[in-house]
């Protein structure tokens, strides 16, 4: 199969560098122009598996202003390739989805990594628009049970559809309790039946309705509150959708989730290991934060689901730092104001990657929050208290303390004793209280070491 990458750069040298390098990637087919124009000319004929694009170009259009054109006309992920640092540039830049952005001159490993992590990241958000398209064409042709009740639990209204599945007529049914109609066999209706001033509350669950000729039949339904203008509760509507198929199914649903759960943190590891193979005196970061936040998160005894989205978000949690330059990731001495304002752009980016893959748990969302603080100092949002991610805050102190007691190319490590001091001393103004608490139980109390 033939593979195909566009490269716009209108420096002979560099375009001849890139050109050597692409080509051991195994791309057989290379189109180098000059200028945005030929290349927007040429991908019209025959548009490339990817595009590693130079912003400063010869002709009327820049290399952003070229790729805006091209993300508004084609489905082609673009690399940048720069020698300006500057935070202006860089602020253009983040407006035209850039899967990459490399300073030159142009690291060989650095550009293989950018291309591998912009081709998965096409690739998922290629998947995900699909499966979006089946489902909503599936959701669309289906035909759900409505009921409508009032506030107290009276019917105001049932369709077709749900008289045709509860084998009840609306107009005898009209004005009687829901609880007359529905028959559902599981531990909801118990709940149900001991909350009958509200007998409809909002939440989700799987049950068996059972027919008025004693017919059972799996469903799944979901009940949204209604509410009049001052917000008062004026009832409830319930959507109810015969999953008896699913039902059939579930051992083999199982068994597919339990497969792609694998896929899923292969894909992870893969993302992290990418990350770590940049900068070599980090090498290990994430999966040393990842061991510490899930001990940390079960010391807390969080719920089963949180600790695994804590452990995976974490493996990945410095996934953004992929649009950093390598040579300021491994800088031995001080970084400047621009560098810094690089660096602190890595949990936005990690968000942007991570926000259109279909987690089981808000990965994105965490790795976008690992960074804020207590107290609002934090960033890329400035979030405060408890409009961080618990997820988040527990990652954040792993994070810090895993750091502090690391090797680092610009000092040695500092020990966990300096680092628990650290995350103490700012307990309840960076950090949060129950986390910092747990964390020093961990070392503390019950002997937890790094490894």
């Amino acid at each position: 199969m033939t593979r195909k990458i566009m490269l716009v750069e209108d420096d002979n040298t560099t375009s001849a560098i890139i050109k050597k390098y692409v080509s051991k990637l195994g791309y057989s087919e290379i189109d180098a122009v000059s200028t945005g124009e030929e290349a927007i000319k040429r991908i019209a004929g025959n548009p490339p598996e990817i595009i590693i694009m130079d912003i400063t170009l010869d002709g009327q259009m820049d290399g952003i202003d070229s790729a805006k054109y091209i993300n508004s006309t084609y489905d082609i992920p673009v690399i940048y390739i720069t020698s300006s640092s500057e935070v202006e540039t860089f602020e253009r830049i983040k407006g035209t989805n850039p899967f990459g952005y490399i300073l030159k001159p142009v690291d060989r490993h650095e550009l293989k990594a950018s291309i591998d992590m912009a081709l998965l990241r096409h690739r998922m958000e290629k998947k995900l628009k699909d499966n979006e398209d089946r489902f909503s064409t599936i959701l669309n042709s289906i035909g759900d049970a409505v009921i409508v009740v009032d506030s107290s639990g009276n019917i105001n209204y049932m369709n077709p559809i749900a008289e045709f599945m509860t084998e009840q007529s609306f107009t005898n049914m009209t004005g009687k309790k829901i609880d007359s109609l529905l028959h559902i066999e599981n531990e909801m209706l118990q709940n149900l039946k001991e909350n009958k001033s509200d007998p409809l509350r909002q939440g989700r669950g799987y049950n068996f309705l059972v027919t008025g000729t004693g017919k059972k039949i799996p469903v799944e339904y979901s009940i949204s509150p209604r509410k009049n203008k001052k917000g008062k509760p004026m009832g409830s509507v319930m959507v109810i959708r015969d999953i008896s198929e699913r039902f059939r199914s579930e051992e083999r649903l199982d068994q597919s989730f339990r497969q792609l759960r694998k896929a899923m943190g292969g894909i992870i590891q893969a993302m992290a290991q990418t990350v770590e193979t940049r900068d070599p005196y980090t090498a290990g970061h994430q999966r040393r934060v990842s061991d510490l936040a899930r001990t940390i998160a079960e010391e807390m005894k969080l719920p089963s689901d949180k600790i695994e989205g804590i452990r995976m978000a974490s493996v990945i949690h410095d996934l953004g730092k992929i649009s950093i330059p390598a040579e300021i990731l491994s800088k031995p001495g001080r970084i400047s104001d621009i560098e810094y304002s690089l660096i602190k752009c890595h949990p936005q980016t990690g968000y942007d990657i991570l926000k259109t893959i279909d987690f089981p748990w808000p990965v994105a969302d965490i790795v976008h929050q690992h960074h804020e603080r207590i107290d609002g100092s934090g960033y890329p949002l400035g979030l405060m208290g408890e409009n961080i991610l618990i997820e988040s805050k527990v990652i954040a102190v792993a994070d810090v303390v895993e750091a502090m007691a690391s090797h680092r190319p610009y000092r040695a490590a500092l020990g966990i004793d300096l680092a628990l001091n650290e995350i103490t001393v700012h307990r309840g103004v960076f950090y949060d209280n129950d986390v910092v608490d747990a964390c020093e139980r961990v070392f503390r109390v019950n002997g937890y070491s790094m490894s």
